[in-house]
Protein backbone atom coordinates (compact mmCIF):
# COMPACT_ATOMS: atom_id res chain seq x y z
CA UNK A 1 0.00 0.00 0.00
CA UNK A 2 0.93 3.54 -0.77
CA UNK A 3 0.13 6.20 1.59
CA UNK A 4 0.19 10.22 0.97
CA UNK A 5 -0.94 13.23 2.95
CA UNK A 6 -1.59 16.42 1.50
CA UNK A 7 -1.11 19.99 2.89
CA UNK A 8 -1.71 23.32 1.87
CA UNK A 9 0.25 25.06 -0.33
CA UNK A 10 1.30 22.08 -2.23
CA UNK A 11 -0.21 22.81 -5.75
CA UNK A 12 2.08 20.85 -8.74
CA UNK A 13 4.82 20.04 -5.93
CA UNK A 14 6.32 23.89 -4.97
CA UNK A 15 7.31 23.74 -1.22
CA UNK A 16 5.59 27.10 -0.54
CA UNK A 17 3.85 29.57 -2.08
CA UNK A 18 3.56 32.85 -1.61
CA UNK A 19 0.17 34.81 -1.36
CA UNK A 20 0.23 36.72 -5.10
CA UNK A 21 0.89 32.85 -6.79
CA UNK A 22 -1.97 31.57 -4.46
CA UNK A 23 -4.03 34.15 -5.97
CA UNK A 24 -2.82 33.65 -9.44
CA UNK A 25 -3.65 30.19 -9.59
CA UNK A 26 -6.93 30.91 -8.08
CA UNK A 27 -7.96 33.54 -10.79
CA UNK A 28 -6.42 30.75 -13.43
CA UNK A 29 -8.46 28.25 -12.13
CA UNK A 30 -11.73 30.68 -12.44
CA UNK A 31 -10.86 31.32 -15.71
CA UNK A 32 -10.58 27.30 -17.13
CA UNK A 33 -14.28 26.67 -15.23
CA UNK A 34 -15.63 29.69 -17.24
CA UNK A 35 -14.69 27.89 -20.44
CA UNK A 36 -14.52 23.88 -19.46
CA UNK A 37 -15.36 22.86 -22.47
CA UNK A 38 -13.61 25.53 -24.72
CA UNK A 39 -9.80 23.65 -24.63
CA UNK A 40 -7.41 21.88 -22.80
CA UNK A 41 -5.99 23.56 -19.44
CA UNK A 42 -2.30 24.80 -20.06
CA UNK A 43 0.76 22.31 -19.00
CA UNK A 44 4.09 23.50 -17.88
CA UNK A 45 7.00 21.80 -20.06
CA UNK A 46 7.18 18.44 -18.62
CA UNK A 47 11.34 17.33 -17.78
CA UNK A 48 11.65 13.89 -18.63
CA UNK A 49 13.88 11.20 -15.99
CA UNK A 50 14.54 7.71 -15.73
CA UNK A 51 13.83 6.48 -12.53
CA UNK A 52 14.11 2.83 -11.92
CA UNK A 53 14.24 2.30 -15.43
CA UNK A 54 11.25 4.08 -16.05
CA UNK A 55 10.95 6.96 -17.45
CA UNK A 56 8.71 9.27 -15.41
CA UNK A 57 7.44 12.86 -16.94
CA UNK A 58 7.06 15.83 -14.26
CA UNK A 59 5.53 19.11 -14.51
CA UNK A 60 9.27 20.63 -13.33
CA UNK A 61 12.37 19.38 -12.34
CA UNK A 62 12.03 17.69 -9.16
CA UNK A 63 14.21 18.43 -6.08
CA UNK A 64 15.67 15.02 -4.71
CA UNK A 65 13.37 14.01 -2.26
CA UNK A 66 10.67 14.20 -4.78
CA UNK A 67 12.95 11.65 -6.75
CA UNK A 68 13.50 9.69 -3.50
CA UNK A 69 9.48 9.16 -3.15
CA UNK A 70 8.89 8.32 -6.85
CA UNK A 71 11.71 5.68 -6.89
CA UNK A 72 10.23 4.16 -3.55
CA UNK A 73 6.95 3.88 -5.24
CA UNK A 74 8.44 2.83 -8.58
CA UNK A 75 10.20 -0.38 -6.50
CA UNK A 76 7.03 -1.24 -4.54
CA UNK A 77 4.77 -1.59 -7.72
CA UNK A 78 7.90 -3.53 -9.96
CA UNK A 79 8.39 -5.60 -6.47
CA UNK A 80 4.57 -6.41 -6.17
CA UNK A 81 4.71 -5.15 -2.59
CA UNK A 82 2.36 -2.96 -0.47
CA UNK A 83 3.87 -0.32 0.94
CA UNK A 84 3.46 2.54 3.28
CA UNK A 85 5.14 5.97 2.15
CA UNK A 86 5.47 9.24 3.82
CA UNK A 87 7.14 12.36 2.76
CA UNK A 88 7.67 15.96 4.68
CA UNK A 89 5.07 18.70 4.79
CA UNK A 90 5.27 20.59 1.52
CA UNK A 91 6.95 18.12 -0.76
CA UNK A 92 4.50 17.41 -3.57
CA UNK A 93 3.23 14.07 -2.40
CA UNK A 94 0.40 13.76 -4.63
CA UNK A 95 1.88 14.69 -7.79
CA UNK A 96 4.98 12.26 -7.29
CA UNK A 97 2.59 10.02 -6.91
CA UNK A 98 0.28 10.27 -9.92
CA UNK A 99 3.07 10.73 -11.73
CA UNK A 100 5.28 7.48 -10.83
CA UNK A 101 2.11 5.43 -11.09
CA UNK A 102 1.19 6.56 -14.42
CA UNK A 103 4.46 6.04 -15.69
CA UNK A 104 4.88 2.78 -14.26
CA UNK A 105 1.37 1.44 -15.59
CA UNK A 106 2.63 3.42 -19.09
CA UNK A 107 5.50 1.06 -19.51
CA UNK A 108 3.02 -2.26 -18.59
CA UNK A 109 0.98 -1.45 -21.37
CA UNK A 110 3.98 -0.67 -23.39
CA UNK A 111 4.71 -4.27 -22.55
CA UNK A 112 1.03 -5.47 -23.39
CA UNK A 113 1.48 -3.76 -26.87
CA UNK A 114 4.80 -5.71 -27.49
CA UNK A 115 4.52 -9.09 -26.37
CA UNK A 116 1.02 -9.67 -25.98
CA UNK A 117 -0.59 -11.29 -22.77
CA UNK A 118 1.98 -11.35 -19.70
CA UNK A 119 1.81 -12.22 -16.09
CA UNK A 120 1.15 -9.50 -13.72
CA UNK A 121 1.00 -9.87 -9.87
CA UNK A 122 -1.34 -8.10 -7.79
CA UNK A 123 -0.67 -5.26 -6.34
CA UNK A 124 -1.79 -2.38 -3.84
CA UNK A 125 -1.22 1.07 -2.88
CA UNK A 126 -1.56 3.66 0.22
CA UNK A 127 0.30 7.33 1.46
CA UNK A 128 1.29 9.74 4.74
CA UNK A 129 4.59 12.26 5.89
CA UNK A 130 9.45 11.47 6.00
CA UNK A 131 10.44 9.23 3.45
CA UNK A 132 10.38 5.70 5.03
CA UNK A 133 8.86 2.51 3.89
CA UNK A 134 7.48 -1.04 4.65
CA UNK A 135 6.73 -3.41 2.29
CA UNK A 136 4.58 -7.12 1.55
CA UNK A 137 5.12 -9.43 -1.40
CA UNK A 138 2.33 -10.38 -2.57
CA UNK A 139 3.35 -13.77 -4.29
CA UNK A 140 0.22 -14.44 -6.35
CA UNK A 141 0.92 -13.95 -9.84
CA UNK A 142 -2.48 -14.73 -11.83
CA UNK A 143 -2.38 -14.21 -15.34
CA UNK A 144 -4.72 -10.68 -17.35
CA UNK A 145 -5.37 -9.25 -20.56
CA UNK A 146 -4.15 -5.67 -19.65
CA UNK A 147 -2.59 -3.37 -17.55
CA UNK A 148 -3.25 -3.54 -13.81
CA UNK A 149 -5.78 -0.27 -13.20
CA UNK A 150 -4.98 2.26 -11.04
CA UNK A 151 -7.97 2.99 -8.10
CA UNK A 152 -6.94 6.41 -6.15
CA UNK A 153 -9.19 6.29 -2.81
CA UNK A 154 -9.67 10.19 -0.92
CA UNK A 155 -11.82 10.61 2.01
CA UNK A 156 -13.91 13.15 1.02
CA UNK A 157 -15.52 14.79 -2.84
CA UNK A 158 -13.30 17.67 -2.58
CA UNK A 159 -9.90 16.31 -1.80
CA UNK A 160 -10.43 13.86 -4.66
CA UNK A 161 -11.35 17.04 -6.58
CA UNK A 162 -7.81 18.52 -5.48
CA UNK A 163 -6.34 15.10 -6.80
CA UNK A 164 -8.21 15.28 -10.16
CA UNK A 165 -6.89 18.89 -10.76
CA UNK A 166 -3.06 17.55 -9.98
CA UNK A 167 -3.63 15.36 -12.95
CA UNK A 168 -4.34 18.04 -15.09
CA UNK A 169 -0.86 19.46 -14.30
CA UNK A 170 1.32 16.47 -15.69
CA UNK A 171 1.30 15.44 -19.17
CA UNK A 172 -0.39 11.73 -18.15
CA UNK A 173 -4.09 11.73 -20.15
CA UNK A 174 -5.14 7.78 -19.46
CA UNK A 175 -8.50 6.50 -19.73
CA UNK A 176 -10.19 7.44 -16.23
CA UNK A 177 -13.42 7.99 -14.23
CA UNK A 178 -14.29 10.35 -11.47
CA UNK A 179 -16.83 8.87 -9.11
CA UNK A 180 -18.79 11.15 -7.24
CA UNK A 181 -22.33 10.72 -4.89
CA UNK A 182 -25.70 11.77 -6.60
CA UNK A 183 -25.63 14.61 -4.12
CA UNK A 184 -22.74 15.75 -6.16
CA UNK A 185 -23.03 14.77 -8.83
CA UNK A 186 -27.45 15.19 -9.91
CA UNK A 187 -28.45 18.20 -12.06
CA UNK A 188 -31.55 17.82 -12.23
CA UNK A 189 -33.53 21.17 -10.69
CA UNK A 190 -36.90 18.83 -9.35
CA UNK A 191 -33.96 16.21 -8.04
CA UNK A 192 -31.39 18.08 -6.24
CA UNK A 193 -32.47 21.23 -6.37
CA UNK A 194 -28.83 23.04 -5.34
CA UNK A 195 -28.14 21.80 -8.92
CA UNK A 196 -30.46 25.02 -9.36
CA UNK A 197 -28.70 26.95 -7.35
CA UNK A 198 -27.12 30.38 -8.97
CA UNK A 199 -26.74 34.44 -8.44
CA UNK A 200 -30.48 34.63 -9.65
CA UNK A 201 -31.69 32.01 -7.26
CA UNK A 202 -29.46 31.60 -4.08
CA UNK A 203 -31.82 30.65 -1.58
CA UNK A 204 -32.12 27.19 -3.01
CA UNK A 205 -33.50 24.59 0.20
CA UNK A 206 -31.27 21.73 0.16
CA UNK A 207 -32.65 17.93 0.55
CA UNK A 208 -31.25 15.06 2.25
CA UNK A 209 -28.85 12.19 -0.10
CA UNK A 210 -31.60 10.00 0.15
CA UNK A 211 -34.03 11.95 -0.72
CA UNK A 212 -31.78 12.68 -4.36
CA UNK A 213 -31.15 8.88 -4.50
CA UNK A 214 -34.55 8.31 -4.44
CA UNK A 215 -35.54 10.68 -6.54
CA UNK A 216 -33.08 10.07 -9.06
CA UNK A 217 -33.90 6.23 -8.88
CA UNK A 218 -37.95 6.99 -9.60
CA UNK A 219 -37.28 9.39 -12.49
CA UNK A 220 -35.05 6.80 -14.20
CA UNK A 221 -37.11 3.62 -13.28
CA UNK A 222 -40.03 5.99 -15.21
CA UNK A 223 -37.82 6.99 -17.69
CA UNK A 224 -38.63 10.96 -17.03
CA UNK A 225 -35.01 12.04 -16.65
CA UNK A 226 -34.14 14.25 -19.25
CA UNK A 227 -30.34 14.29 -18.64
CA UNK A 228 -29.87 10.56 -18.41
CA UNK A 229 -32.15 10.18 -21.51
CA UNK A 230 -30.15 12.08 -23.48
CA UNK A 231 -26.85 10.20 -22.28
CA UNK A 232 -28.78 7.21 -23.47
CA UNK A 233 -29.59 8.46 -26.63
CA UNK A 234 -26.13 10.20 -27.47
CA UNK A 235 -24.07 7.20 -26.75
CA UNK A 236 -26.25 4.87 -28.43
CA UNK A 237 -26.50 1.00 -26.93
CA UNK A 238 -23.93 0.14 -25.18
CA UNK A 239 -21.70 2.88 -26.59
CA UNK A 240 -19.94 5.61 -24.13
CA UNK A 241 -20.87 9.23 -24.94
CA UNK A 242 -17.81 12.09 -24.94
CA UNK A 243 -17.66 15.74 -24.64
CA UNK A 244 -17.54 17.51 -27.76
CA UNK A 245 -13.93 18.51 -29.00
CA UNK A 246 -12.82 21.59 -27.76
CA UNK A 247 -13.26 24.81 -29.82
CA UNK A 248 -10.64 25.53 -32.41
CA UNK A 249 -9.66 22.10 -32.06
CA UNK A 250 -8.14 20.45 -35.23
CA UNK A 251 -9.84 18.15 -37.62
CA UNK A 252 -9.24 14.33 -37.38
CA UNK A 253 -7.00 14.82 -34.25
CA UNK A 254 -6.48 11.69 -32.29
CA UNK A 255 -9.72 12.48 -29.20
CA UNK A 256 -8.15 12.85 -25.63
CA UNK A 257 -10.05 12.49 -22.55
CA UNK A 258 -10.65 16.07 -20.58
CA UNK A 259 -9.93 16.17 -17.00
CA UNK A 260 -12.56 17.49 -15.73
CA UNK A 261 -12.92 17.49 -11.78
CA UNK A 262 -16.46 16.95 -10.39
CA UNK A 263 -17.28 20.78 -10.31
CA UNK A 264 -16.62 20.45 -14.02
CA UNK A 265 -18.47 17.14 -14.63
CA UNK A 266 -21.57 19.03 -13.24
CA UNK A 267 -20.84 22.19 -15.49
CA UNK A 268 -20.34 19.65 -18.19
CA UNK A 269 -23.35 18.33 -17.45
CA UNK A 270 -25.32 21.22 -17.22
CA UNK A 271 -24.19 22.59 -20.66
CA UNK A 272 -24.45 19.53 -22.16
CA UNK A 273 -27.72 18.10 -20.98
CA UNK A 274 -26.65 15.15 -19.70
CA UNK A 275 -26.24 13.34 -16.64
CA UNK A 276 -22.95 13.56 -15.07
CA UNK A 277 -23.77 11.06 -12.31
CA UNK A 278 -24.31 8.52 -14.89
CA UNK A 279 -21.79 9.70 -17.39
CA UNK A 280 -18.55 8.97 -14.96
CA UNK A 281 -19.70 5.41 -14.55
CA UNK A 282 -20.39 4.32 -17.94
CA UNK A 283 -16.31 5.48 -18.22
CA UNK A 284 -15.55 2.26 -15.96
CA UNK A 285 -15.03 -0.15 -18.31
CA UNK A 286 -12.49 1.04 -20.33
CA UNK A 287 -11.16 3.07 -17.26
CA UNK A 288 -7.45 2.83 -16.71
CA UNK A 289 -7.44 5.10 -13.51
CA UNK A 290 -10.87 5.89 -11.72
CA UNK A 291 -11.18 7.95 -8.93
CA UNK A 292 -13.05 6.98 -6.19
CA UNK A 293 -14.11 8.22 -2.35
CA UNK A 294 -13.20 5.77 0.69
CA UNK A 295 -16.84 4.03 1.03
CA UNK A 296 -16.62 2.89 -2.21
CA UNK A 297 -14.01 0.42 -1.80
CA UNK A 298 -15.72 0.02 1.95
CA UNK A 299 -18.93 -0.11 1.22
CA UNK A 300 -19.70 -4.11 -0.24
CA UNK A 301 -22.57 -2.94 -2.31
CA UNK A 302 -20.61 -0.55 -3.76
CA UNK A 303 -17.75 -2.45 -4.60
CA UNK A 304 -20.20 -5.42 -6.09
CA UNK A 305 -22.41 -2.87 -7.94
CA UNK A 306 -20.51 0.60 -9.13
CA UNK A 307 -17.12 -1.12 -9.01
CA UNK A 308 -18.63 -4.71 -10.37
CA UNK A 309 -16.64 -4.72 -13.45
CA UNK A 310 -12.93 -3.65 -11.86
CA UNK A 311 -10.39 -7.03 -11.51
CA UNK A 312 -9.19 -5.80 -8.05
CA UNK A 313 -7.03 -8.69 -8.42
CA UNK A 314 -5.10 -6.95 -11.07
CA UNK A 315 -5.36 -3.24 -9.35
CA UNK A 316 -3.13 -0.76 -7.69
CA UNK A 317 -5.23 0.59 -5.04
CA UNK A 318 -3.72 4.23 -3.67
CA UNK A 319 -5.06 5.55 -0.34
CA UNK A 320 -4.68 9.05 -0.22
CA UNK A 321 -4.33 10.54 3.37
CA UNK A 322 -4.07 6.75 4.69
CA UNK A 323 -3.82 8.47 8.50
CA UNK A 324 -7.57 8.78 8.00
CA UNK A 325 -8.51 4.80 7.48
CA UNK A 326 -8.87 3.61 11.01
CA UNK A 327 -11.21 6.24 11.36
CA UNK A 328 -12.99 5.68 8.70
CA UNK A 329 -13.17 2.10 8.86
CA UNK A 330 -14.66 2.34 12.37
CA UNK A 331 -17.08 5.08 11.61
CA UNK A 332 -18.56 2.58 8.39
Amino acid sequence: MFAVKKTDGTRNGAPHKTSSESNSKSNEATNNKKSILKGRPSITPPTSLFLNGVQVHFPFKPYDVQEKYMTSVLRALQNSEHALLESPTGTGKTLCLLCSALAWQQAERAKYGSAGVTQQPSVAAAASDGLTGQSQTNSSKPSHHRPPIIIYASRTHSQLSQVVRELRNTRYRPRHAVLGSREHMCVHPKVNPLAAKSKSNPNVESVSSSEVNHGCNKLNKERKCIYRNNLDDAAGHGGTWAPPDPEGAPAGRIYEQPVLDMEDLVTMGKQQRICPFYHTRSLLKDAELIFVPYNYLFDRDARETTLAEVDFANAVLIFDEAHNLEEFASES
